[in-house]
């Protein structure tokens, strides 16, 4: 009776171990890969979400002084804006939602950092008093992450203005940004993510005194009923429900302030290039991940086979 105890408590231990081998195993398979998927993912969205140079080379300059040509490859084409000294700096588009370019670039291309694209409801002119853009925020500093740069006091003192250039008619026809807000939101507040067109001439000061009363920081810029704003949003996180957005006023550019800011986009100084410029470590975590997951693989394999050797040694010792 006794040995027969003992032969089935040594088979239950045997199996218990077993079991609990294979299970180690597939989630350290599980826990590769995730990361392995996850370096793809950091991956893809950094190939998606700098500017490539095949697309900075439509960017209005001195040289370059129209966006016809990329409208000509996709007419959803709308602009290219940028914010001075920041990774800001792209062209955009207007889908026929406001979901068509969340994971879709300039080009029509999937991406999983999508584009810059003006609200559906928005004119495609920027003629509406309020004018909503959205882009993601992405590891690393590309789209719009850097709007959340402007939560910090001393960047939001130092960085006042962007440029908002036109494919119908430049240099006959863009605008400067002269940033005056800065607002922390829920996504849930339709006054900022409701149909901007709601927002009339009349009732436009009203909205930016709203505006400055939500705001971090906030600029004394005067703005009246026949002014015109664009806000730039984006997500605080991967996570949260909260919104980061830039506020600026929309100023019309005589022609030899077109002219100067070409020259400026010429030469580089209007915004920080993405392309070799830019030194972040996209989705480090989960790289690093990865590769511990690669590094670790081999040595749990050896520590299974020694734990299995020295097991057989113990039976042929008995």
């Amino acid at each position: 009776m006794e040995s027969d105890d003992r032969t089935f408590l040594s088979g239950f231990v045997k199996t218990a171990d077993k079991i609990v081998n294979i299970i180690a195993f597939i989630l350290f398979m599980l826990l590769m890969l995730y990361a392995l998927h996850g370096i793809w993912y950091t991956h893809s969205l950094k190939a998606g979400s700098f500017l490539p140079d095949e697309l900075a080379k439509y960017r209005p300059d001195g040289e370059r002084p129209t966006l016809e040509e990329l409208v000509e490859m996709n007419p959803d084409v709308r602009g290219w804006i940028t914010i001075d000294d920041t990774h800001i700096d792209y062209p955009v588009v207007q889908g026929k939602d406001n979901t068509e370019y969340l994971n879709k670039d300039v080009m029509g291309e999937f991406s999983l950092a999508g584009a810059i694209y003006l609200s559906a409801e928005n004119s495609r002119d920027f003629s509406d008093p309020f004018n909503m853009l959205y882009g993601h925020h992405v590891e690393g500093g590309a789209m719009f992450t850097d709007v959340l740069e402007f939560k910090d006091a001393s960047f939001f003192k130092t960085h006042k203005e962007g440029t908002l250039w036109y494919p119908d008619g430049v240099p006959d026809r863009a605008d400067r940004l002269e940033v005056f807000a800065i607002v922390e939101e829920s996504a849930d507040n339709m006054r900022i993510f409701g149909n901007p067109t709601q927002v009339t001439p009349e009732g436009l000061p009203g909205y930016v005194e709203y505006i400055r009363g939500l705001s971090t920081h906030d600029r004394d810029i005067s703005i009246d009923t026949d002014d015109r704003i664009i806000a730039l949003s984006t997500c605080e996180d991967a996570v949260s429900f909260k919104r980061v957005i830039l506020f600026a006023k929309l100023r019309p550019m005589t022609k030899a302030e077109i002219k100067a800011a070409m020259d400026r986009e010429k030469e580089g100084a209007l915004s920080a290039r993405q392309n070799g410029e830019h030194t972040g470590l996209i989705g480090m975590p989960m790289c690093v991940l990865g590769i511990m997951a690669i590094l670790l693989l081999p040595i749990l394999i050896y520590l299974i086979w020694r734990m299995h050797k020295r097991r057989k040694e113990k039976r042929e010792r008995r």
